[in-house]
């Protein structure tokens, strides 16, 4: 038996999805494999950036995801004299994490992968809950999300993810900033601002909130102008909110990408809590967006079209 999730990327959302407001996610291409075959052995093998073989006890102490999921879904004993395979290699390049959301694509497969005949939401309400354990509680589920429903989503906390189209004139490109970065570690120094500077935070989370809000409306009427000049807007308030709190998670790397991309004539955003990983290149003009892909590819940056 086997089963796949895939990785995710945010067009817009980010920090305001952790107060109730709205965030549109994209899948991407990395995808997490996992299988299960009979064996006279009790085992894991991982595939990371190195190919891993652990005992059952061993695997269950090596890889807390593992247990919190498999305790969740009270499916321990289904590990016995089982050949158990977790393959995350995709998310990672010369040894770097990129930051897809291996974790949450790799929580959604075994799910996937257990528990066969749940639906998309049975999976995304259980997978949540499976990485809520494993991350003691943080975390707003969209990735979860976006892993369980397998296509683009519009995600807010508290409600079911809802499956959109994107217009087929928006093009899209990721582009590797670079930079590995700590999606928890900016998140938890953002809070710890917050906490000293509670209307200033409300002030900031309300203007990403209502843009990501204005931008998911504008896609509802197929307006791709209007969606990239909210992004383009939600990509200056998280300058913003980057600087004033001081944590300076739209770092240097992302400031300068920027310049290129609008060098470019397309718009660009960091995609995720920002401090490295990837950030996403836009625009209406497919040729536009391949002749900045070409001209990053000279320059050695790594990217994939959306």
């Amino acid at each position: 038996m086997n089963a796949s999730a895939p990785g995710k990327l945010f067009l817009v959302g980010e920090y305001a999805v952790l107060e109730d407001g709205p965030a549109l996610l994209v899948p991407v291409k990395q995808r997490a494999k996992v299988t299960i075959e009979a064996s006279n052995k009790s085992q894991v093998i991982s595939h990371t950036t190195t190919l891993e073989k652990h005992s059952l006890e061993e695997a269950l102490q090596r890889y807390p995801l593992l247990k919190a999921t498999m305790v969740e879904l009270g499916c321990l004993e289904q590990l016995q004299n089982a050949q158990l395979s977790l393959d995350t290699s995709a998310f990672f390049n010369r040894g770097i994490k990129l930051g897809l959301g291996s974790s949450a694509a790799l929580t959604v497969a075994l799910v996937k992968l257990f528990q066969p005949d749940a639906t998309a939401n049975e999976r995304f309400a259980k997978a949540f809950r499976c990485h809520l354990a494993f991350q003691n509680g943080i975390g707003s589920g969209a990735d979860i999300a976006l892993a369980a429903m397998d296509e683009t989503i519009v995600f807010q906390r508290g409600e079911s993810p809802i499956p959109v189209v994107l217009p087929d004139d928006l093009y899209m490109l990721a582009i590797w900033s670079g930079e590995p970065a700590s999606t928890t570690g900016y998140v938890a120094a953002v809070h710890r601002w917050r906490q000293n500077n509670p209307d200033a935070y409300q002030s900031h989370i309300s203007d990403l909130r209502s843009t990501a809000t204005e931008c998911i409306a504008a896609l509802e009427k197929n307006d791709c102008q209007r969606i990239l000049a909210r992004i383009e807007q939600y990509d200056r308030h998280l300058e913003r909110l980057s600087s004033v709190s001081g944590v300076n998670f739209y770092n240097q790397a992302h400031l300068e990408m920027r310049k290129k991309v609008e060098l470019a004539h397309c718009t660009y955003k960091p995609s995720g809590a920002g401090g490295g990983d990837y950030g996403i290149a836009y625009s209406t003009n497919k040729q536009e967006l391949l002749t900045l892909a070409d001209k990053l590819k000279r320059e050695h940056s790594d990217t994939f079209a959306l």
